[in-house]
Formats: structure tokens, sequence, C-alpha cells
């Protein structure tokens, strides 16, 4: 039975280390991860002996000489030194415990550049996630290292080894490996280029801190309690921050058009100015990139390791869900426009009615409109009041209630443990265990503070794994999120909707946690992280959203959904409401996401100026214009460019934000089948197939694999349109 490594509570403490430890620990983590890839490809004897000078020699108990880092490496992780060259763990073991015990360790230097209060650590943070992705970028294309490994392809015994020699080549083989060493040299270059271009991009949105100063008349509308705990600037201003907590209220409550208007064209315009250049070099060296590697385009380069395959697919897939929402977003359209003529009808739109009639005439909606007259007639014909809605669901009280479901499904236990360091004072740190061992731990960073990551993530800090010497790492992850604090008396709140995302990102958690794999690269990963690792991205989002959906059944809700000052249960009719909201203006809210979808594959199908619907040489925001204005309908706001603060394309989703669309679609499906089951849904049973089918697996087995098991046939796409209500 492999232990746990004892150590994992190092990792914790990343804001501890000062900038320069945390260059001092990336030297040595560098030398010691690239001296063990060159023994793999040692070309004079091929065997593992010691390695000379630097290098993980710490790994066998001895710290480097050189070493400057406190790092503690003091395991016997490598495999035996008198194995044969020859061998799968002289070759892809060998190799697994470099990225296994590299990622252990890279975490703590690349945490702190997502939530360190100090801009000095986080650069430095950002630098080290940089250089690590080189690391592992130059190591992931070197001809020997491929060369060796492929040689020793055929010794892979069982199908994780198998699995494992599929993967790792792939991987080689996506960033040229293969090629003669010119064109490698190339092509490494321009994907360095691509690196660095999106790490400073990814920055500059970390960094942002844009805000609009708004009178309290501006935002009528809005709750007090919600205006009152806005910051005030010297002038007696309100300060409106562009991120979620403060800009989907204003949105959705405020009731001046100008005032939503300003806000989301400023939310559009983040990072304009120092990401509009950082992106069009960006999108034209992946381009370029792909083109030397063989492929067509950069979408067909990304699209060849996930579930989808080939751009084709993908497009086609986007393109059928688009023109099954056509109906409904008709629909949804139609009766916001007759909502805003009723509001312009009875006065209670400020400004001269003749002129708003006939500005309805030709445009019933705007985009600004949407969340408002959405939510207005959500609290009208649903009765269904978000306000109220909230006050049963305090943050704490809910997170603890939530994980109690997932321990009764999948059999875990989650212990608060206050003893464990962290790297804020509003940090809740959780021990995870199952038959009383620690199987991972659990971090809760939940508030917004500057210089924090500014949308809601699941941050891996620890792979699972087991290595050659049979030591086992238990995995870790964090919740990065930006849920809202208390109001005044009142405690933090969640909209329904801040409670159905903070589902599913520990729906993510869940997929970490069972990960049960031998290799780090098949454990739970996403490329927010430097490490290689993780499920295909289009099915990475598959098992959350599956979870997710059952945030609207009734069952679930009574166990979740407590009113803060009196623990009364929510009411049944208020449940039933709330399962109406799968479908609520899923027309118009799923072609507006589809489109997106699209506009990110035609975005790295062709270099700029682009081509689309019969327009020719349009830029990167034109592009955008014309995809979303086909897909909705609706006119955009001009002067904007939505990638310049898009975080996905620069965080590994690019030509992949389709994987969201593609996962739902599929998780549907695993929703329906988990609430057919005679066991019930939520039942233990249910649980440990869950488990042992989607959860557990990982990478270990292909997506379509994954869900041929679970489901026991072909996935279908007509759960999810009964869903949405096509």
């Amino acid at each position: 039975m492999p232990k746990p490594l004892a150590r994992l509570a190092r990792l914790h403490r990343p804001t501890s280390r000062s900038a320069e430890e945390i260059r001092s620990s990336l030297r040595s983590l560098i030398s010691r991860y690239e001296a063990e890839v060159q023994a793999i490809v040692d070309a004079d004897d091929r065997r593992l002996g010691p390695v000379q000078g630097r290098g993980f020699q710490a790994f066998r108990g001895v710290r480097a000489p050189d070493a400057t880092s406190d790092l503690e490496w003091g395991h016997s992780w490598l495999v035996d030194a008198t194995l044969p060259p020859m061998s799968f763990a002289a070759t892809f073991g060998r190799l697994a415990d470099a990225d296994g015990l590299a990622a252990l360790f890279s975490a703590e230097l690349t945490l702190p550049a997502q939530v360190s209060g100090e801009k000095a650590v986080r650069d430095a943070s950002a630098d080290a996630k940089a250089q690590l992705q080189q690391m592992w970028s130059k190591s992931y294309a070197r001809a020997d290292l491929y060369h060796a490994l492929e040689a020793a392809a055929g010794l892979a015994a069982g199908s994780e080894e198998q699995r494992l020699v599929e993967v790792v080549l792939a991987k080689l083989r996506h960033v040229g490996a293969h090629l003669p060493e010119a064109q490698r040299k190339e092509l490494e270059e321009l994907d360095q280029q691509c690196g660095k271009l999106c790490l400073q991009a990814e920055q500059n949105i970390n960094e942002d801190c844009s805000s609009v100063d708004l009178t309290p008349a501006d935002l009528e509308g809005c709750a007090e309690s919600f205006v009152e705990s806005l910051p005030s600037t010297e002038a007696g201003l309100k300060r409106c921050a562009l991120k979620a907590p403060t800009l989907v209220p204003i949105l959705q409550r405020c009731k001046s058009s100008a005032t939503r208007r300003r806000m989301m064209e400023a939310s559009q315009r983040k990072c304009i100015e120092v990401n509009t250049p950082v992106l069009e070099e960006l999108i034209a060296a992946r381009h370029t990139a792909a083109v030397k590697l063989g492929f067509s385009c950069h979408a067909e380069r990304m699209l060849a390791s996930k579930m989808a395959g080939n751009l084709k697919t993908a497009k086609g897939f986007v393109e059928e869900m688009l023109q099954r929402l056509r109906p409904l977003r008709d629909r949804d359209l139609k009766r916001l426009g007759q909502r805003k003529q009723a509001d312009v009808a009875d006065g209670n739109s400020n400004g001269d009615r003749k002129r708003k009639s006939q500005v309805l005439e030709e445009h019933p909606v705007d985009l600004w409109d949407l969340s408002y007259y959405s939510d207005l007639l959500k609290r009208e014909e649903l009765l269904l009041d978000d306000e109220k809605v909230k006050e049963f669901f305090p943050l704490e009280g809910t997170i603890q209630r939530i994980l109690d479901v997932y321990t009764e499904l999948l059999g875990l236990s989650f212990h608060r443990n206050d003893q464990l360091p962290v790297w804020h004072k509003e940090v809740m740190a959780f021990e995870v265990k199952e038959q009383g061992e620690v199987v991972g731990h659990l971090f809760l960073d939940q508030f917004p503070r500057d210089g924090k990551f500014s949308h809601q993530m699941i941050f891996p800090l620890a792979p699972a794994f087991t290595s050659s010497s049979n030591q086992r790492c238990v995995p870790a992850c964090v919740n990065i999120s930006n849920l809202p604090r208390s109001e005044g008396s009142r405690p933090a709140l969640l909209r329904f909707s801040e409670m159905k995302t903070l589902f599913h990102e520990l729906g993510h958690v869940m997929h970490c946690l069972c990960t049960s794999t031998r290799f780090s690269i098949l454990s739970w990963a996403w490329p927010m992280v430097p490490w290689p690792g993780g499920v295909e991205q289009d099915f990475l989002e598959v098992p959350s959203m599956a979870l997710e959906k059952f945030t609207s059944d009734q069952q679930l809700l009574q166990r979740v959904a407590k009113h803060f000052e009196t623990a009364k249960e929510l009411d049944g009719a208020s449940i039933s409401k709330i399962q109406e909201l799968e479908s609520w203006m899923a027309g118009i809210q799923e072609s507006r996401i589809f489109g997106v979808f699209l506009f990110d594959l035609l975005l790295h199908s062709q270099a700029p100026p682009y081509s689309f619907d019969g327009h020719e040489k349009l830029s990167i925001p034109e592009l955008y214009r014309h995809v979303m204005e086909k897909c909705t309908t609706l006119p955009q706001l001009p002067n904007i460019n939505f990638c310049t603060s898009w975080y996905h394309i620069y965080v590994g989703y690019d030509a992949g934000y389709y994987g969201y669309g593609w996962a739902d679609v599929y998780a549907a499906d695993i929703f329906a089948t988990m609430q057919s089951s005679k066991l019930g849904a939520l039942s233990a049973e249910t649980g440990r197939q869950l488990r042992s089918e989607i959860l557990g697996p990982c990478a270990t087995k292909s997506g379509e694999e994954m869900l041929q098991n679970f489901l026991k046939r072909e996935p279908s796409v007509e759960p999810w349109c009964r869903l949405k209500g096509i």
C-alpha cells in the first residue's frame, strides 16, 4: 500500500516566500528536473546511475551541493539505479517521477501570482510560471527524449502504462519533437513567444483594477445594502469595480439604461490598450507555429488532442446547436422586447418617449438590457426574487452543506483544519479523508482582493500520483473565487447563480480529489498550471457540469438552502421556480455563449485579417462583432475589444472554449442517467459508479471511453435540448 507524502502541507505557504526566495527555489527545481530528463537520454551509457553534478540527487536522500533553495526533496522517489536503461521504469517511469515531483513543488512558486497582495511577489511568481512552462515545453520538445521513449513504447504493461505512452508521445509530437532540428527550433521559438505573450496578457488582466465612479442616483434600483457596501470616493461617488460581484447586480437591477451601458462598455474595454498589441502578435504567432507543424491553422493543432479531434467536428457541433437554438432565441428576444416596450409606455424609463419608441422599433432590446429585463421578467413571471432567495444561501453554511452532499455521494469527508498554514487570513483549509485516511486537501480563498485572480477557478496544488518507489502524493487544490462579502450586519449571501457556480467549482474539486492514477500527467490539472496533465480539454468540464445540474434538484435544495436567520428551508414553490430557471431565457443566453464558441474557433482558423459571412479584411474586434450579431441578432457595442480581457484564450482555452458547450451537452446526458437511476440520483451507490467510471480514471482513459462506460451507450445531445426547452 503506497504511503502518503508526509510533507504535503509544505506546499501551502507560498506567499511566505519573498520574490528572491521564489527565484532561488525556481533555479533549484529547474536544474534538478532538467538533469533527470538528461539522464533518460544520456547517450553514453543509458543507465540510471546517480546523475553527476546538479540534478535530482536529493531524490535519493542527498541534497545537491549547489542547491540554494530550501525546497525539501529528501525522498527516494526514483526507480532503482540497477534497472537496465531500456525498460519502462527507466524511461517513461523515470520521466513520470520527475514530472510528478516537479509539479508538486512548482505549485508554491506559481500560486502567488494569483493570490499574493505584494506586486513584487506576484511578478516573481508569474515569471516562475513562465520559466516552468518553458522548462516543460523544452523538455517535451527534445528529439532525443522522443526517440528514447518511442523505442521503449512497446514495453508498457497494462492499460494505464499504455495510456501514459499514448499521452506522452502525443504531447511530444504536438510540439514537433519528431521534426528535423531546424524546423523544431523554429517551432520552439514560436511556442515560447506565444507562452510569453499569454503570460503577459494574463498578468495584465490580473493587475487590472478598473472601475466606474457613479452617483447613488445612477444606481437607482439596486439594493440599498449593495449600494452602501460600495466604496466611496472623496467626491461622494460610488466606486463600482468591473468584477462580477459588483457588475452583475448593476446590470440586473439598475434602472438607468445609461448606467448599464456604461458599465458593460467599461467591462468590454478592460485592458484594451495594454493587451490589444499582445493579442494581435499572439494570434499571428499561433497560426505561423501551427503551419510549421503541418496543420492548416492553430485550431486544427489544438483540436487534434481533444475529443472533437478536428475543426470540422467542433465547428459542426457549435453550428448545429446554434441552429437548434434559433427559434428559442427569437422567442426570448421578442418577450424581452415586449417587456421593454411596456416599460417605455408606462414611463418607467427616463428620457423622451417618442425617441425611445423609434429606437425600440429598430432594436427592441440592447445588449445592456438583457440582464435587466430578463431579471425583471423572472421576478414578475416566476415571482422569484434573487435578493430574497439569496437569504437562503449564507456563504459559510452553504459551503458546509454542499460538502456534506458530496460526502454522502462520494464517500469523502471534509474536516476544517485551522492549523494548516494558509497564505491569507481569510483562506479556509480542509483535510479530506476517506475511511479515516487523509486522501487530499482543499483550500477556499473566497473574497476579492487587489491583485488577486478576478474570476473563479480551481487551482491545483498537488497532482495525484504514486512514484516508482511506491510513495504516494495525495491531491490538493484551492478554490479561488470572488464571492460577495458581508453587507453590514448581514453575513455574506450568495445569489442562486453564485451558489450554482460554487457547486460547479466544487465539482472540479471532487474530480481532483477522486483521481486515482500512478502518473501525474494522467492526474487532474488544467492549463492554468505549468505542469502537463489532465483529461482532454473538452471533457474537463463534463463532471462538474453534470454535478452542477443538481443545484435545481428538489432533494438537494431542501438540504442546502437554509435561511441565514431562521434556518428555515426554501419553500417548495420557490424550488419549482428555480427548476424553471434551467430553461429561462435559454435561447438568448445559449446563443450568446455558442456565438463566442464559434468566434473562438474562427479566430484561430486562419491568419488575420479575417473573412466571415461575406465580410472581408476583418480585424479581431470586427470579426467578434459580425459573429455575435449573426448569432444573437443584437448590435454589439462599438469601440470594444472583448478579447483583451477574455482570460480563457490566454490560459489554454484557445480554440477550446467550445469545450464548455460540448461538455455541458454531454454532462446533461450523465445527469439524466443519474436521475433515472433506481438506486437514487445522489445515493452512495450512484456516487460509486460516478467515481469508478468518470471521476476516478481521470486521464487514464479517453473522455469518449469514460462516457460510454458510464452511459452504457453512445452519448446524446437530446437530454440537453430537453433541459433547455428545445
